[in-house]
């Protein structure tokens, strides 16, 4: 019987050990079938395999910094060429004339808005290092920490690689200036470059779609598809040609989302069961100081404003009818900016033009023709 005992303790001290992953230690009274060989084979083989797999991942790691490397010096050697490329030959700001003082710094290097946005930025980053949110710098240190401006190629090159390679939205005309204080023609490419990054955006329709969707969660791709693909049947449909009507057309999908989510908005609330707090929550609440500030809701599919339920109806729909005029406005507006536009007539042949009592005046692109076009405005 002791023996049997001994047996199952010596079994649960075992598994303990076991659990936490330790050798247990055998009683001098019990005897172990043990083979040596066996274990040592084993360890062996496990010891080899572990090196193999070190040597294997050490392996890939070093090609994968192969790659990283080659891929890091081949985007070196693209910033270097376009660089040089930017750099060589004069270059002219796609700019307007405007007045300057003769005494200002416009007049001395040049009148540009990119001059004018730089040095915005440059007094607004000096007058943030000398507010007390920025230390409260000296004048001298306040200027050193908004600006180190670029003083050789190689600077200039790694200052252009960071700024193509960060988010146009973190980027500041600071970068420029000091990009602009080594290699302006360099700085002023790459300015036109993002202008024409902007005019992209604008086209493309996703600056009207970030406007409508502002929020990250609403930015998913079917919010954007659903945008884009109403923006792009408005265009098919009307075929705006410059960027006056493209803008309108922007507009009309705008307020054509905004009227559909106040429809939505009128529907639900005149038609569901609004959100409201369970009742035994309120009277917890009543007795409970620090409590009201908790959240606790019943089920519903809309949040209730702060007023009753038939001014949240007349509200939803005093904003649909808004936005619907708003949208009727901005059709009209684009039916009247092409009825009082000029006359454009597109691959004619044969075009008889003629004002009221003058004489008519035939022109024609092909004998061959015998089509007439009458155009009268």
């Amino acid at each position: 019987m002791t023996k049997q005992k001994t047996k199952t303790k010596v079994k649960a001290e075992k598994s303990l050990a076991e659990k936490l992953n330790e050798f247990p230690t055998q009683p001098d009274n019990i005897e172990v079938d043990v083979k040596p060989n066996t274990q040592a084979n084993t360890e062996t083989t496990e010891t080899d395999s572990a090196a193999a797999t070190a040597k294997s991942w050490q392996e890939e790691q070093t090609e994968i910094n192969e790659k990283h490397e080659q891929i890091r010096s081949n985007v070196n050697e693209g910033v270097s060429n376009l660089f040089e490329r930017w750099e060589a030959g004069d270059f002219e700001p796609q700019d307007f004339e405007t007045y300057a003082l003769s005494n200002s710094m416009e007049a001395c290097i040049g009148y540009s808005s990119l001059y004018r946005q730089m040095q915005h930025a440059f007094v607004k980053s000096v007058a943030y290092y000398r507010s007390e949110a920025g230390g409260s710098l000296s004048i001298d240190e306040a200027r050193a920490c908004a600006f180190h401006a670029c003083t050789n190629a190689e600077e200039a090159k790694k200052e252009l690689n960071m700024m193509l390679g960060q988010r146009v939205e973190n980027l500041n005309f600071v970068d420029l200036l000091e990009l602009h204080n080594f290699a302006p023609h360099v700085a002023e490419r790459l300015w036109e470059h993002y202008k024409r990054e902007g005019r992209k955006e604008f086209e493309s329709g996703h600056l009207a779609a970030n406007m409508t969707l502002p929020v990250d969660y609403m930015k998913g791709l079917w919010n954007v598809a659903r945008y884009l693909g109403v923006r792009e049947s408005f265009i098919d449909d009307w075929n705006p040609s410059g960027g006056i009507e493209v803008a309108l057309i922007d507009m009309l999908a705008q307020s054509y989302f905004q009227w559909q989510y106040w429809l939505e908005q009128t529907v639900k609330r005149s038609k569901t069961t609004p959100r409201l707090e369970h009742t035994e929550y309120e009277k917890w609440k009543q007795w409970n100081e620090k409590a009201k500030h908790a959240k606790s809701w019943q089920d519903g599919y809309w949040f209730p404003p702060y007023v009753s339920e038939e001014r949240a109806i007349e509200h939803a729909v005093q904003m649909a009818d808004r936005f619907n005029r708003i949208f009727m406005r901005t059709l009209r507006q684009l039916r009247d900016l092409r009825r009082y536009s000029p006359v454009t007539i597109n691959n004619p042949n044969q075009v008889n033009i003629a004002s009221d009592g003058g004489q008519q005046v035939n022109i024609s692109n092909s004998d061959n023709d015998d089509t007439n076009k009458k155009i009268t405005k």
